[in-house]
């Protein structure tokens, strides 16, 4: 459900090693942001470790591993539905300084 103006979406597969890092980071992101998970079908607790850690992301489930284009492809149509103004697609691997949303969203409007 949207609460902001940019909707994170994060495709994962077995991200464990990194979930903390790259949701953590969100959190603490300048600039308020909607996070959905897409989970590829991870059988290494990726899901429940972010339904209990971070209560704020939104869990989708496939149920297979889509591929990491399919997978964006539901959070892009996400936005679509719901009328975000930004969306930020985001590898479980890599993490955001603070300001960095904002940032993007500064060079957009210029």
């Amino acid at each position: 459900m949207k609460q902001n103006n940019i909707l994170v979406v994060v495709v994962a597969y077995n991200s464990m090693r990194w979930a903390e890092r790259c949701y953590s980071s969100l959190r603490t992101s300048s600039v308020p942001c909607d996070i959905l998970m897409i989970d590829n079908g991870s059988t290494d607790g990726t899901q429940e470790y972010i339904r209990k850690n971070y209560p704020e992301v939104e869990v989708v489930e496939t149920g297979s591993n889509l591929g990491f284009g399919r997978a964006n492809n539901i959070g892009l149509q996400r936005v679509l539905d719901e009328g975000y103004d930004y969306c930020y697609l985001l590898n479980q691997d890599a993490w955001v300084f603070q300001d960095t949303l904002n940032l993007l969203i500064e060079t957009h409007q210029k």
